[in-house]
């Protein structure tokens, strides 16, 4: 992530000549989606979707999605409280607005949260944002000079296993949004890191679509890569250190927020309104414990950490792996 400046800049030299892209949720099907073979990515049978193509994972400048470019899985419902989807009903009865998520002690995060219902009360829409604090003192780095606040590359959502075909999709807010880089159908996040020589493309043998094998991390794996490094995309992955199991019960949305400044350059506070399109019933939501996983899955310098957090999910569903 780069100053805002910048991203305005870029902004306004690309807009003109951006790719547009097919607007709105995408499809993660519980057996997964064919992939290519291509630069950065090998073939097989992957969970993931790729979303907002710009900003390399946020180690770079990335351009916000429009209605005619850089919009893959992005929806525009104009406001958190208007269903992203037509024939959806807000239930408002189930809003959690800025719940905080503690660890170490303190508040390092707030979750809003809005759930939408379809009239045949056969499918649901579960909307979740994140703002990071940035008041937090705890240090997420302690290798490096000063505070280091904790830095958010994946949140995964549980409670899915009922629907065999989900689709997802993200609503970005405001400047101060991360897009959704990459959606997934799995439970463990997949590293990524940049070149040391150009912060735009991909460092050597980190994958764009983890693909499902043939070695893949054992069911409750939260983070698969090469952990913490000091020189960040100076040393490639195994190919099995970027696989990424298919789990039909997970939804994972690959971003890049801190409450701080990131240590490649600036920040963005909040992730978008990140959105679930999921089977369910008449039967409200309910809080499920654990079903929220955010992890710092070391973009830069930083280790690896994960945070679990209760989240609204079909009423009946687990968080199992």
């Amino acid at each position: 992530m780069k100053s805002q400046l910048l991203k305005l800049a870029v902004v306004a030299v690309l807009s003109t000549s951006g790719h547009a892209f097919a607007t709105g949720f995408v499809s993660l099907p519980a057996a997964g989606l064919a992939v290519s073979a291509g630069a950065n990515q090998p073939a097989g049978t992957t969970a993931w979707q790729s979303c907002n193509a710009s900003g390399n994972y946020g180690a770079a400048a990335y351009i916000p999605p429009t209605a005619g470019a850089n919009n893959t899985c992005a929806v525009f419902p104009g406001s958190i409280n208007t269903s992203p989807v037509a024939g959806f009903t807000r239930l408002s009865v189930n809003d959690l607005n800025n719940v905080a998520i503690t660890a170490n002690g303190e508040n390092i995060a707030y979750m809003t949260s809005r759930t939408f219902r379809n009239a045949g009360n056969t499918e649901c829409i579960y909307g979740k944002r994140i703002t990071m604090d940035t008041s937090t003192a705890f240090d997420y780095n302690a290798s490096l000079a000063g505070q280091q606040y904790l830095e958010i590359n994946d949140v995964a959502f549980g409670g899915f296993s009922a629907t065999t075909d989900v689709t997802a999709g993200y609503y970005h807010t405001a400047i101060t949004d991360s897009p959704a880089y990459r959606v997934g159908r799995s439970f463990t996040s997949v590293q990524m890191q940049a070149d040391p020589a150009n912060e735009n493309i991909v460092a050597t043998g980190f994958v764009h679509r983890p693909i499902n094998g043939p070695s893949v991390p054992a069911s409750g794996t939260e983070i698969n890569g090469i952990g913490q490094t000091a020189s960040p995309g100076a040393t490639a992955p195994t190919a099995a250190q970027q696989t990424s199991a298919i789990r039909t019960n997970w939804v994972d949305f690959t971003l890049d927020n801190t409450g701080g400044v990131d240590e490649d350059g600036d920040t963005e506070q909040d992730t978008s309104m990140m959105y679930v399109r999921a089977g369910c019933t008449s039967t409200s939501p309910a809080s499920l414990a654990n079903s929220v996983r955010i992890r710092q899955t070391g973009q830069e310098t930083q280790p690896w950490v994960t945070i679990l957090a209760p989240g609204l999910a079909r009423s009946g569903a687990n968080a199992n792996f």
